[in-house]
């Protein structure tokens, strides 16, 4: 059975935390200090980082309920990528999943979500 391809269209929070040594070796020559890095993902709003927390939480809890059955991609929403998926799939709101690219779900309800990735499952099987 092929996977069914799950992609997750969200505004991605960004910091300046970068894993590897060149980056942290470039960042650290233009003088912005580690501090100075993690800083910069403190200045989003609570709610920002609640939203992000939750959507991390669906998307974990969506992996394990369907494990082999879905692949996963999260696309950031400000990305090329992603704004050509808006445009694509006529999204405006925030969280969107695009299931298999021919349904799309917005919003947060995860019983729906499940509803429409069964639906599409139970399709290509």
């Amino acid at each position: 059975m092929v996977p069914v391809l799950i992609e997750v269209i969200a505004p991605v929070l960004w910091g300046m935390d970068m894993s590897c040594r060149g980056c942290g070796l470039a960042f650290d020559v233009a003088g912005l200090k580690d501090i100075d890095r993690k800083s910069s993902l403190e200045s989003y709003p609570e709610e920002w980082k609640e939203a992000a927390d939750y959507l991390s939480q669906l998307i974990k809890d969506i992996s394990h309920l369907y494990r082999h059955r879905i692949r996963i991609s999260v696309i950031d929403a400000q990305s090329p990528l992603g704004l050509w998926k808006q445009i694509r799939y006529r999204v405006r709101k925030f969280p969107a999943f695009i299931i298999d690219r021919k349904e799309t779900y917005v919003g947060w309800d995860n019983k729906e979500l499940e509803a429409v990735i069964d639906q599409q499952i139970h399709k290509t099987a």
